[in-house]
């Protein structure tokens, strides 16, 4: 029997056949404590490593070389397995095993991101999530480099436009000619003699 805490609120005590049950249903995670006496806590995935499939690889560290292999699995990874692990961004802590569907929930509550990165049975080396999860992050169609070479392609059309309306409307075009200076004495249009 094992008490449960998570975030700060524990539950208990627990069976171990419900503690699989919670597993599996994804109401227990790995990184959830686990304790017989509520004084030692130990995460579950440490205290059944069985109950929560294999151990990933080491998290890279953030000056390690980037793979630059293509993707590692021809199908969709998500299919092959459930159970998911991936690196938080702000902790550099392995989280999981999670499912498919947590990592979604995760992506809409913005703590999951493409650039996290993730790894199942079978894959030998972490990678970005948005290279193998394309439910959670599908490919846009959309080209943000097409857009930046429109805009500048139209600054550009502009700015040729403008030398040219210059080039053709001559230096003194923007100026006003003066005005012919009045003679002194002159206050004004002369009237016609009778």
């Amino acid at each position: 029997m094992y008490f449960l805490r998570r975030r700060g609120m524990s539950t208990g005590p627990h069976p171990v056949d419900q503690l699989e049950r919670m597993r599996s249903s994804g109401h227990l995670m790995a990184q959830d404590q686990l304790s017989a006496d509520k004084q030692v806590w130990v995460s579950a995935g440490d205290l059944f490593p069985a109950l929560f499939g294999p151990v990933p690889p080491p998290v890279p560290t953030k000056g390690a070389g980037k793979s630059s292999a293509p993707p590692l699995l021809q199908t969709n990874p998500s299919r092959n397995s459930t159970e998911w692990f991936y690196v938080d961004t702000v902790t550099r802590q392995r989280q999981g095993p999670v499912t498919v569907r947590d990592l979604a929930t995760l992506a809409h509550t913005r703590q999951f991101k493409g650039h996290n990165l993730v790894w199942q049975k079978g894959m030998p080396e972490w990678i970005r999530a948005d290279r193998v999860l394309p439910e959670i992050f599908p490919k846009s169609s959309f080209h943000w480099g097409i857009v930046a070479l429109l805009i500048g392609l139209l600054a550009g059309i502009g700015l040729a436009a403008w030398l040219l309306y210059l080039a053709l409307a001559g230096p003194n075009s923007q100026t006003v000619p003066p005005e012919k200076p009045q003679a002194e004495g002159d206050f004004g249009p002369k009237e016609a003699n009778p």
